[in-house]
């Protein structure tokens, strides 16, 4: 029992000098990067800890002034820039006011708790008072008035820009009215008027199956599965797919049947992909073909065999003890398993290259190749003989 609190005593030493030694070190590291809030801080944490040491009443003594310094003249600064509302970095400047405020009111709070934690001080440790009560309201007050403002700069502003009908305008529009509900969340008919403008300015896409040209047919339709992984890759982004809608692939085929075409009979061409789009009715179609499509499958490899062997319990043995009565014990024996190792691996290559073709204007707007290669392997054992020494 004495052993097992000895041990529990060091493990407890141990970590509290850990603690206590990386708290020192970020709190040296602040200091010597002149980061005095944070050092500060530190510093009060480290004198927690250890309230006799001189290291953190040193770095107190001089950091803590220091750093009142500092955020009074970043509070001024941010004051002077943020006078009249001119733009979202008003608001920005504004918030980091309350940021500073709040951390001047940390720092006078932390800094009389420490001076009671400390009861003999090793240097002098004189800290100017903070009271920033009133100046923190007038600075949320402040806050809320920037805010108000900035909610009907980008209403107006997105009111101006869905006056015109083109796909940019109107996704300029549905971005201001995005921006904001997201200072004020249910601001007058925001919702509404971004639903309709994400709507007008929605590009629809329709990604037609790659075509494989390869010569390998063995893995199935390659080129349905990559134009299907694009498709779910752009639908698994939110940030993508706010103004796209992509055409699915039963969609695509119905549409495909219903004016009986086909894409891969030549109909994607200049002269045709107007009508091919028109009747699809999208902006954009993506399509692409798989020009190479490769795989290798190494043979089974025996890499090594290992033979192991374990002294377990194989069975029970009666015996009379001393007193003449009759007692069971466990018998106890070697068993062994041979055990072989094994590795396989495989390898699988694809390349392509795709297009991206306005319907309007018959114009390839990008084009470039793809590629990938995917490396499987796999590590196994077997066993011989008993199961315990495997």
């Amino acid at each position: 029992m004495k052993i097992l609190l000895f041990s529990c005593l060091l493990m407890t030493l141990s970590s509290y000098s850990q603690s206590a030694s990386q708290i020192k070190r970020a709190m040296n590291n602040y200091y010597d990067d002149g980061d005095y809030v944070n050092a500060s801080l530190k510093a009060i944490d480290y004198i927690r800890v250890k309230p006799k040491s001189k290291d953190g009443q040193e770095v107190l003594s001089v950091s803590f002034n220091m750093a009142l310094e500092i955020l009074n003249e970043d509070i001024l600064d941010l004051k002077n820039k943020s006078k009249t509302f001119i733009s979202d970095n008003t608001v920005n400047y504004r918030r980091r006011i309350i940021e500073k405020y709040n951390l001047l009111k940390k720092l006078d709070r932390k800094g009389r708790e420490v001076l009671v934690i400390i009861k003999k001080k090793k240097v002098k440790l004189n800290f100017n008072r903070v009271n920033v009560t009133e100046e923190l309201e007038l600075a949320q007050k402040s806050l809320v008035e920037s805010i108000n403002l900035a909610t009907e700069m980008h209403y107006k502003k997105g009111v101006e820009f869905s006056k015109n009908l083109t796909r940019g305008s109107q996704k300029a529009a549905a971005k201001e009215f995005k921006k904001a509900t997201n200072y004020t969340s249910g601001y007058k008919d925001c919702n509404v008027l971004y639903e309709t403008a994400r709507k007008n300015a929605t590009t629809r896409v329709a990604i037609l199956p790659f075509d494989n040209k390869s010569g390998t047919t063995q893995f199935g339709s390659a080129g349905e599965m990559i134009s299907d992984k694009l498709r779910s890759e752009i639908l698994n982004n939110a940030s993508a797919n706010e103004f796209i809608e992509i055409y699915t692939r039963d969609r695509l085929n119905s549409i495909l049947q219903e004016h009986d075409l086909n894409h891969n009979n030549g109909i994607i061409n200049q002269s045709s992909i107007a009508k091919f789009g028109q009747a699809l009715g999208v902006h954009l179609i993506i399509t692409g073909k798989v020009m190479q499509l490769t795989s290798s499958h190494g043979e089974k490899i025996r890499d090594a065999e290992r033979r192991r062997s374990v002294n377990v319990a194989i069975g029970t043995k009666k015996y009379i003890d001393s007193k003449g009565k009759e007692r069971t014990k466990t018998v106890y024996g070697d068993v062994v398993a041979r055990m072989t190792d094994f590795h396989k691996t495989a390898t699988a290559n694809i390349k392509g290259s795709y297009e991206v073709i306005d319907i309007e204007s018959a114009q390839i707007l990008a084009s470039s190749q793809y590629g990938e290669d995917y490396k499987w392997e796999n590590n196994w054992t077997t066993f011989l003989g008993d199961k315990r020494a495997a």
